[in-house]
Parts: C-alpha cells; structure tokens; sequence
C-alpha cells in the first residue's frame, strides 16, 4: 500500500511538472529541429530614404473603362427580361399534406424555407398560387420534378398566350 501510494505521488509530481506534452524539448528527436510555437511579433522596418525624402511618393489615378452604350432596339427580350417569361403554378389539392408541399418547393425550385411556406399557404388559401417566373426551360423542369414527387403545379406563360 505505501508502495502503491509511492508510485502515484511520483506519477502525480511527472504530470503536474512546467513541462507538457505540448512544450517543445531541447532534444532534437528524430533529427528535426524543434521551433517554437508562437510565431515572432510583427516588426515595422521603415527606410531613412523615405523619411529623409522631402517628397511622398503619389499614386496614379487607374485607368477607366467606358461603358459602350447599347443599342435598346437591337436587345433580345432575354436580356430585357432576366427572369424569364414562364410562371410556375401550384395548386392546392386536398391529397398532400402542406407541409409536404412546402418541402418539395424547398428541395425542387430552392426556396428559402420562409418563401415556400408562404406560396404554399397562399395556394392553401386561394386555390393557386405562382412560385417563381423562369425561363422556359427551368419552369418544364421544375415542373415536372413538383409532379413526379405528386404536386399539382403547370407552367404558363407571362404574356398570356
């Protein structure tokens, strides 16, 4: 019993010595050379030709480009109109659940948790309700990925036709 609490005395001084197992040693092990673990303060270094110059040195005005004005005749209405000209649709039926419809619009078109949870309380509430303008492409894609997952949606188009 003494000897046991011998042991754990010596034990107890090894661990609560100034060293750790994160203090570099001075023994190089393994031939690599031990560096300590903070990096150096940052130091200044100013030249005495800069403080001795009577003039400061001027930076140059960077040069400019000049935009090229575009004819407005000659735009595509692509380019007049970003989002795209086909309007996604989402109707209420009384098969799934809100929630569910919710989370496809999250999954499928990638919107945020708050705006798919308004579009699908405003299709709850009036019967049908418009997700998003797309390009016609995008639009066919969602709505074919809503249908397969059992949402009852359609694209039409922005003009009207």
């Amino acid at each position: 019993m003494v000897r046991s609490l011998k042991i754990l005395s010596v034990a107890a001084a090894v661990m609560m010595s100034a060293a750790s197992g994160f203090t570099p040693t001075a023994s190089n092990s393994y031939g690599t050379i031990s560096r300590p673990l903070s990096p150096p303060p940052l130091q200044a270094a100013v030249s005495a030709s800069v403080l001795d110059g009577p003039s400061t040195p001027v930076l140059d005005r960077p040069s400019t480009i000049e935009r090229q004005s575009q004819d407005k005749s000659k735009s595509t209405d692509r380019e007049m109109h970003p989002n795209g000209d086909w309007i996604l649709r989402i109707y209420n039926d009384n098969i799934n659940t809100r929630e569910y419809v919710a989370v496809c619009l999250v999954q499928v078109v990638g919107l945020c948790e708050s705006r798919a949870y308004y579009t699908m309380q405003d299709a709850h509430h009036n019967g049908i309700a418009k997700v998003g303008e797309y390009n016609q492409e995008v639009a066919e894609c969602y709505e074919e990925q809503l249908i397969d997952r059992g949402v009852m949606c359609d694209v039409v188009s922005a003009d009207g036709e």
